[in-house]
C-alpha cells in the first residue's frame, strides 16, 4: 500500500513500522490509536459481553473502544462501559498496556481492572448479540472465545496476576 505524504501529497517510503520519509524528507509518522479496555471482576468473576458486529461478531469482549479527543483513558473505559453494558464502573488499577491492530489499524490498548455495584447490566451498542457472560478468572476465554488475540496474552497476564494477589474485587 502507498503511502502520500500529509505535508505535501508525494509518495513516501517506509523507514520502519512508524516512520515514512517522502523525497522532500518531510516525516510521516505513524502512531498507534489509544484504545481502553475494563475488566470488571466481581466475586472472582469477570463480566463479558457478546459482540454485535465485526470484528469478532458473536464473540466474547470486554467494555472497551478508542479514547475521545479531550477524554483520559479512565474516563473513556468509564464511558465505554456504560454505552456497552449500561453500567457505572469503579476503575481500581491499570492493568498493563497491550499493542494490537484493529481493522488494520495500529492501536495500544490501556487495560484497567475495575469493579461494579449491584445493577442491571443491559447489552448494548456493539455488545448487544446476546446476554452479558460471567466467566469465572480461572477459565477465561481463549483464542477461538474472544474478540482478538491480543486478549488472550492479557487473560494469562490477569489469571498471574489473580494467583498471585488472591483478590476478592
Amino acid at each position: 500500500m502507498e503511502r502520500y505524504c500529509t505535508k505535501c501529497g508525494k509518495i513516501t517510503t517506509k523507514k520502519n513500522d512508524s516512520l515514512y520519509v517522502c523525497e522532500a524528507g518531510h516525516e510521516n509518522w505513524i502512531n498507534p490509536a489509544t484504545g481502553v479496555s475494563a475488566y470488571i471482576i466481581k466475586d472472582g468473576r469477570v463480566l463479558f459481553g457478546v459482540r454485535s458486529s465485526d470484528p469478532g461478531k458473536g464473540k466474547l469482549d470486554v467494555p472497551g473502544g478508542f479514547v475521545e479527543v479531550h477524554e483520559s483513558a479512565e474516563q473513556a473505559a468509564i464511558r465505554e462501559a456504560r454505552e456497552e453494558f449500561g453500567i457505572d464502573i469503579a476503575i481500581t488499577s491499570c492493568f498493563g498496556t497491550y499493542p494490537s491492530v484493529y481493522d488494520s489499524r495500529p492501536a495500544l490498548n490501556i487495560v484497567f481492572i475495575a469493579n461494579m455495584p449491584d445493577q442491571p447490566i443491559v447489552p448494548s451498542d456493539d455488545m448487544s448479540d446476546g446476554e452479558p457472560v460471567w466467566r469465572d478468572i480461572e477459565n477465561l476465554p481463549g483464542s477461538g472465545e474472544i474478540m482478538d488475540d491480543w486478549m488472550v496474552a492479557t487473560h494469562d497476564d490477569l489469571l498471574g496476576w489473580w494467583r498471585k494477589n488472591h483478590q476478592s474485587l
